[in-house]
C-alpha cells in the first residue's frame, strides 16, 4: 500500500458498516471493525490530517504577506498647565483627532533558507505522521487477530472437551454395568466418575474464559455489549515459511519504524538549517497605501509607498551556541537511526525464527495428535478385550484431548507469528513486498 493513500484507506474503513453474515465473522472483517473502533488509531488519523494541513500551511511562506491596519488618536487631552515644564511652557493648543488607515503587501526575497527548509520540515512531519499511522494500524490488526484466534482456540477446546465428555460418559455407563455384574470393582467406577467431575470443572472454567474473551473481543472492535459472536470456520492452511534470513537486511528500510527514525533525523537536520537561517540577513520588498484624516478639520492626506527591507541579526554570540545545540541534537538523531536499523534487523530475525519454530510446533502437534488417537484406539480395543487396564485407557483419552488442545494452540500461535513477521517485513506470503 502506498504511504500517501494509507490514511485515506483507513478513513474509508472507519466509515464502513458492520460486517458478519450468516457464514460468521471472518478475521479480515473483524480487523476492519477493530480499525473502525480503535480510539488510538482515530487519533493517529487525525494527527496525519493535521500534519497535512501544516504542510499546506507551510507552502504559504512563499506567498506575499498582506496586512491592513488603522489607528485613531486625539490630542490635547490634558490642560496646558499639566504638561508645562520650565523648558517648554504651556501653550494654548487646540484639541484635534486624526485617523490613519494603511494596507501593505510584502514579498520575501531571501530569508536565509528558512522558508524552503520549513516547507521541507513540514513534509517530513507528514511523512512521520504517516509512518506512525501505519505502525498503529499494524498494531491494531495484530491485536485483533490475537483476540480472534483466542476465541477460535477456546471454541476448539470446547468441541474437544465435549467429545471427551461423550467418551467418558459412554465409558462410565460401561464400567457401571460391569460393576453391577461383578466384572470390575467399585474403584473403577469411582475413577471414571472422578474424570466426569474433572470435565464439569473444566467446562465451567472454559465457559468463564470464553465469556471474558468475548467481552474483550467486543470491546476492542466497538461492538455492542452482549452481541452474539459467530466466527467463520477456520480454513487457512499452515505452510512452511519461504523467507530466508540472509534477505532480511534488504527489508529493514521498508519498516515504518525505520521510516519514523529516518524522519526524525531529517527533521533534526532541517531544524539546524532553519535555526542557522535565523541568524542570516533577510531581504524583502513591498508596497503600501495609506490615508490620514483630521477629524476636526478639513485636512487629509493619502499616498502610496514602495520599499525594500534588509534585516541583519547581530546576536552572533547567541548563534554560536544555539547552532551547536541543534547539531548535537542532529547527531543524537543520527545515532538513534543507526540503533534503530540494527535493532529492527535483529527484530526481523527474531520474528522469522519464531515463525519457523511455530511452523515446526504445528507439525509436531499434528504428529502427536495422530499418535495419541492411534494409541487411544489401540488401548480402547485392548480394554474391551481385557488386555488393557482402565487407568491406561483414561490416560490415553486424556492424552488425546490434550493433543487436540495443543494443536489448536499451536495453529493460533503460528498464524500470529506469521502476521507479526509479514507486517515487520512489509511482505506477502509469496515473499513479495506489499
Amino acid at each position: 500500500m502506498k504511504r500517501d493513500t494509507l490514511a485515506a484507506t483507513l478513513i474509508l474503513t472507519l466509515a464502513l458498516p458492520s460486517f458478519g453474515g450468516s457464514a460468521g465473522l471472518t478475521l479480515g472483517e473483524y480487523q476492519a471493525m477493530a480499525l473502525r473502533g480503535n480510539r488510538d488509531l482515530r487519533s493517529a488519523v487525525l494527527a496525519e490530517e493535521a500534519a497535512d494541513q501544516a504542510r499546506k500551511g507551510a507552502r504559504t511562506g512563499y506567498f506575499p504577506k498582506a496586512a491592513a491596519g488603522g489607528a485613531i488618536a486625539t490630542t490635547n487631552i490634558l490642560p496646558d498647565a499639566a504638561v508645562a515644564t520650565p523648558l517648554l511652557p504651556a501653550a494654548a493648543n487646540e484639541s484635534n483627532s486624526v485617523s490613519v488607515a494603511m494596507v501593505t503587501v510584502q514579498q520575501p526575497l531571501f530569508a536565509g533558507g528558512r522558508i524552503v527548509n520549513n516547507n521541507k520540515l513540514a513534509d517530513t512531519g507528514l511523512a512521520a505522521a504517516r509512518h506512525q499511522l501505519r505502525i498503529k494500524s499494524d498494531e491494531t490488526k495484530a491485536q485483533a487477530e490475537k483476540k480472534y484466534r483466542l476465541l477460535h482456540v477456546l471454541a476448539a477446546k470446547k468441541k474437544t472437551l465435549l467429545a471427551y465428555e461423550r467418551m467418558i460418559n459412554a465409558l462410565y455407563e460401561q464400567v457401571s454395568q460391569a460393576a453391577e455384574n461383578g466384572l470390575v470393582t467399585k474403584t473403577d467406577v469411582l475413577r471414571v466418575g472422578l474424570k466426569k467431575s474433572e470435565i464439569r470443572v473444566n467446562k465451567s472454567i472454559l465457559e468463564k474464559s470464553t465469556a471474558l474473551a468475548g467481552n474483550d473481543f467486543r470491546f476492542y472492535a466497538g461492538m455492542p455489549s452482549g452481541e452474539e459472536i459467530r466466527l467463520a470456520e477456520e480454513e487457512e492452511t499452515v505452510t512452511e515459511p519461504s523467507f530466508r534470513a540472509e534477505n532480511l537486511p534488504d527489508r529493514v528500510k521498508g519498516r515504518p519504524e525505520y521510516g519514523l527514525a529516518a524522519s526524525g533525523l531529517d527533521a533534526a537536520r532541517l531544524q539546524t538549517k532553519v535555526k542557522r537561517g535565523e541568524y542570516m540577513p533577510a531581504v524583502s520588498v513591498g508596497a503600501g497605501l495609506y490615508r490620514g484624516d483630521y477629524l476636526n478639520g478639513n485636512a487629509d492626506y493619502q499616498n502610496s509607498v514602495a520599499f525594500g527591507m534588509v534585516s541583519i541579526p547581530l546576536n552572533f554570540w547567541e548563534a554560536a551556541h544555539t547552532v551547536k545545540e541543534m547539531k548535537l541534537k542532529e547527531n543524537a538523531a543520527a545515532e538513534r537511526l543507526r540503533y534503530a536499523e540494527d535493532y529492527l534487523l535483529l527484530d526481523l530475525q527474531s520474528k522469522l525464527k519464531t515463525f519457523e519454530q511455530d511452523f515446526d510446533k504445528v507439525r509436531l502437534a499434528e504428529t502427536a495428535l495422530e499418535e495419541a488417537r492411534a494409541n487411544r484406539s489401540e488401548i480402547e480395543d485392548g480394554y474391551k478385550n481385557g488386555t488393557e487396564k482402565l487407568s491406561d485407557l483414561l490416560e490415553a483419552m486424556a492424552l488425546e484431548q490434550e493433543s487436540e488442545d495443543r494443536l489448536s494452540e499451536a495453529r493460533a500461535e503460528y498464524f500470529q507469528a506469521r502476521t507479526a513477521f509479514l507486517q515487520a517485513a512489509d511482505a506477502r506470503l509469496d515473499g513479495t513486498s506489499k
